[in-house]
C-alpha cells in the first residue's frame, strides 16, 4: 500500500512550495529472482587472502623484536610509514627511556606542527578533509574505511564487472568462465572510485590516495599496463568520470577546488578553476552536454560542456551526498548529507515561451524519513542513489539502516513521476555497502541492480517480477 505525506515549506533556491511527497516503500521483497548462470558468483571477503592491515599485523607478529638504537628505529619507521609515524615513535615511552633529549625535541616538534595546522584550518577549514580518513564522509560507499567492498562498476558496453576490495586489489569478472584478472600496483592505495572507458573493453580508470591509475588490460599479454596520472594537490582523488563517448575524463579531489578534465591519450589536463571548497562528486549527463560537480560545502554546479560555463547552486544544509542523471538527461536527482529527502532538478522548460530569467529550484519529491515496518527500520539519511538505464527504477541505500528502498519512476518530456515500490533486505545482519545498476548490453536488456553487501557478498537483483 502506498502512503503519501503532506509537506510544506521545503525549498532549495529560496521560495516555499507545498508538495505532496511519496514516502518510503512498505512492501518487502526477499530472496532473489532468476539470474542467468553466466553471472559470476562473487564474495570479496572470501577471495581476499590478506588486507594491507592484516599483512602488517602478520609481519609484526612473525618478526622477532630486537634492541635497535633509537636513531635507527626512527629512521626505519620513517621509510616504512612516513613522517607522522616516525614522529610518534620518537615521542613513545621506549624512546623517552633511551633518549629523553630526542623525545623532548620530538614533543616540541609535534606541538609546533599541531599549532600550525590549527592556524591553517582556521583560515582554510575545508583543508581538514584532505586526509584519507575523511574519504568515508564523501564517498558513495557506506563505511568505506571498514567495508571490504570499496567500489563496483559495470562496463557500459559489454558484460564485464570490476570490483575493488579493501586490499587495494581490483578483480575483473566476465560472462565467460576464465581466470579472474587482478589489478594491483604500489600506487593503487585506498581506492575511492572506478570508471570504465566507454567503447574500449580494456581500459579502467581508478581514483586512489595519490592520484589516478589508468589500466590497459590486455588478455593476450601476461601483465596489464598502468599509466599513473598525478597533479599537484589533486589527491586523494574522490571521483573519476568518463564522458559518454570516452574522449574526456573528469576527476575531482577533496584536496583541490579544481575539477580536472583529462585527455588521457595525450596525458594532458585542463582545470575548471573555481575558488572555494574542494569538489567531492562528479556526474556526466548521458548526452555529454552537462557535467554535475558538487563540493564538500553547500555549493554545487552544473557545467555546460560546450563552453565550460557553470550554473551555480546552493542547498540549505550539508552537502550533496549522491546524485544521478535520468537516461534522457533532462532530470537530475540528488540527496543531501543532512536531510532525509530526495530532490529533483529539471533541465527542460515546461512552458513553450518560458525565459531563462525565471528562477529555477530543486524540488523535494520523496520523503525518506526513517520508519519502522514490522521489525525492520527503513529510511533515514541517504548514503547513495542509483537509477537504472531505462529510467524505471531508483534504488536508495542509507547510512544507518540495512534495507534498500526501491522506487518506480516514469519519465515524460516535461515531467518525472515517482512512486514507492518495495524494499530489499540482505541475509542476517548484513547491510548494503554499495549499489549500482548493470548497463544495457548484448547480454542484458533488463534492469539489474547489483548490491555489494557488508559481508562481501555481491548480489544481482533483476526487476522482472516486481
Amino acid at each position: 500500500m502506498v502512503s503519501l505525506k503532506d509537506l510544506s515549506s521545503y525549498d532549495i533556491g529560496g521560495s516555499e512550495r507545498i508538495s505532496r511527497l511519496c514516502a518510503v516503500p512498505v512492501k518487502e521483497v526477499t530472496g532473489n529472482a532468476y539470474i542467468s548462470e553466466y553471472y559470476p558468483e562473487i564474495n570479496v571477503n572470501r577471495e581476499m587472502f590478506n588486507t594491507s592491515s592484516s599483512r602488517m599485523a602478520s609481519y609484526k607478529s612473525v618478526l622477532i623484536p630486537v634492541n635497535e638504537h633509537i636513531i635507527k628505529r626512527i629512521t626505519r619507521t620513517f621509510f616504512e610509514s612516513g613522517f607522522q609515524e616516525a614522529l610518534f615513535e620518537a615521542r613513545s615511552a621506549q624512546s623517552a627511556a633511551q633518549s629523553p633529549i630526542i623525545c623532548s625535541l620530538a614533543e616540541y616538534a609535534h606541538r609546533i606542527i599541531d599549532f600550525l595546522n590549527k592556524c591553517k584550518f582556521m583560515i582554510l577549514p575545508h583543508l581538514k578533509d584532505q586526509d584519507t580518513r575523511c574519504i568515508t564522509k564523501y564517498t558513495q560507499t557506506r563505511d568505506w574505511t571498514k567495508s571490504c567492498i570499496r567500489w563496483i562498476v559495470w562496463h557500459p558496453n559489454c558484460f564485464k564487472i570490476a570490483v575493488a576490495g579493501s586490499d587495494d586489489i581490483i578483480r575483473i569478472y566476465k560472462d565467460e568462465p576464465a581466470i579472474v584478472p587482478v589489478l594491483k600496483h604500489p600506487n593503487q592505495r585506498s581506492i575511492t572510485c572506478m570508471a570504465w572507458r566507454p567503447y574500449s573493453s580494456s581500459e579502467l580508470t581508478v581514483g586512489c590516495e595519490d592520484g589516478i591509475c589508468h589500466w590497459t588490460i590486455e588478455n593476450s599479454k601476461p601483465a596489464s599496463q598502468i599509466l599513473f596520472l598525478k597533479h599537484p594537490k589533486h589527491y586523494p582523488v574522490i571521483a573519476v568520470e568518463w564522458n559518454p563517448d570516452g574522449t574526456l575524463l573528469a576527476s575531482s579531489s577533496i584536496g583541490s577546488a579544481d575539477v580536472l578534465i583529462w585527455n588521457v591519450d595525450m596525458i594532458e589536463n585542463s582545470p575548471l578553476r573555481r575558488v572555494g571548497p574542494s569538489c567531492s562528486l562528479l556526474k556526466w549527463s548521458p548526452d555529454g552536454s552537462s557535467l554535475f560537480s558538487s563540493t564538500i560545502s553547500n555549493v554545487f554546479r552544473v557545467w555546460s560542456t560546450d563552453c565550460w560555463t557553470p550554473e551555480r547552486w546552493t542547498i540549505n544544509f550539508g552537502q550533496i551526498q549522491s546524485a544521478a542523471w535520468s537516461p534522457c538527461g533532462k532530470f537530475l536527482l540528488f540527496v543531501t548529507s543532512e536531510e532525509s529527502f530526495l530532490y529533483r532538478l529539471q533541465f527542460v522548460e515546461e512552458q513553450l515561451f518560458a525565459t531563462s530569467n525565471l528562477p529555477k529550484q530543486a524540488l523535494p519529491i520523496a520523503d525518506l524519513t526513517k520508519v519502522t515496518v514490522g521489525y525492520r527500520e527503513l529510511g533515514g539519511l541517504p548514503q547513495s542513489i542509483a537509477w537504472d538505464p531505462h529510467g524505471r527504477y531508483l534504488a536508495v541505500i542509507f547510512k544507518d539502516t540495512s534495507c534498500i528502498a526501491i522506487f518506480m519512476t516514469s519519465l515524460t518530456k516535461f515531467n518525472l513521476n515517482i512512486s514507492p515500490s518495495c524494499f530489499l533486505t540482505g541475509i542476517g545482519s548484513e547491510y548494503p555497502s554499495f549499489i549500482c545498476f548493470q548497463s544495457i548490453n548484448r547480454r542484458n536488456s533488463d534492469s539489474v541492480l547489483t548490491i555489494g553487501w557488508s559481508s562481501g557478498r555481491i548480489q544481482y537483483f533483476p526487476f522482472v517480477n516486481i
